[in-house]
Parts: C-alpha cells; structure tokens; sequence
C-alpha cells in the first residue's frame, strides 16, 4: 500500500479518495461532463452506468493499496461538490517514476482546480514518495490541460504518435516531464 496523501487540503479544495456512496455524483458529473471529457479521453465515453462508476472507485481503492495509484477525488472545500479527480498512476519506486493524471466537471474549468490539485499531488509524489520524475501526457490540441502542466514547470519532452484509441481514432499525444529538482 502507499503511504497516506497528507497534502488533502489545498486553499480551495479537498483531496479525498471516493467512496462507493458518491459513485452516484461520480456518474451524474462525468454524463454531465461526457462531451468536454470524452474529447480528450476515452474512459468518461465509457463510463454511462452507476455500475461503471463503482468499479471506477473500487478500482481506486484496489490499485492504492496495491501500491499502483493514487486516485483522489477534487472537491470544492466551500460547497462539498465534486469537481473532478487528481491521480498518480503507474508508480514505479523502482525507476522512481509516476504518471500525473487530472480532469475536472466541465462547469468549473477555467478556476485553477485542475492545477491546485496537481500540485498537492506533486507534493505527494517527490516528498513522500521521493519520486525522480513525474510525467503526464495530453491529447494533441488540449492546450489548456497542456497550459496547467506548464504552468506547474513541466517541459514538454515529445509527440507519442498515435499513442491511444479515442473514440474511433488514435490520437497523438505530448508528453510531458517534471524532475523532482524541477518543482518548486
């Protein structure tokens, strides 16, 4: 298992994993969000059931205590709402590496959610989990998740062609790097 995420609290929000009773709220902002989301990302174009969304948090649940991910919701300190998710994926202690994942409800982009919560999780991966490097990768023509990752230090390393199946067409994707001496 991982270590416990001790950044939970950011100015605005809270960084909480889901539990299996929000699954509902879960599906209503992804159907609500499915047209943003699924521009960029194959899973929300999938997930249309309570069912799906289930295995979505117990998934989460699984993966941290298999020392694989951390999948935290994103909730808006001052209302409780759930505006979106934060993740470190594919942890490797041995190459002391992870993969920054984020979305955030279509109604709250444009506050600096998505890039609050990236940071906490930054924290979380070089300071307690004394990871090297952490990257994240965008879908060609998401500037502004491409924005966020900018705004965070991360460089841009390359263009995986064809990198993943979104809806009928693989789409190509920018990858991006943060070294742990990087990240102020």
């Amino acid at each position: 298992m991982l270590p416990s995420f001790t950044h939970s609290n950011t100015l605005r929000l809270q960084l909480r994993p889901l539990v299996m009773q929000e699954a509902r709220e879960l599906l209503q902002v992804v159907q609500t969000s499915r047209e943003t989301l699924g521009q960029y990302m194959s899973w929300p174009r999938e997930m249309t059931d309570l069912d799906h969304a289930r295995r979505f948090v117990k998934m989460g649940r699984e993966q941290w205590m298999a020392a694989r991910t951390v999948r935290l919701g994103i909730f808006e300190r001052e209302t409780g709402l759930l505006v979106g998710n934060v993740e470190l994926d594919a942890v490797d202690p041995r190459r002391r590496q992870a993969e920054l994942g984020y979305w955030v409800r279509a109604d709250r982009t444009g506050r600096g959610y998505a890039g609050e919560a990236a940071r906490a999780m930054l924290w979380y991966a070089f300071e307690t989990l004394r990871m090297h490097k952490v990257r994240a990768d965008v879908a060609v023509g998401n500037v502004a998740s491409a924005r966020v990752l900018d705004k965070l230090g991360f460089v841009r390393e390359g263009t995986l062609r064809e990198d993943r199946l979104i809806g009928n067409d693989f789409v190509d994707h920018w990858r991006f790097g943060l070294l742990a001496r990087e990240f102020h």
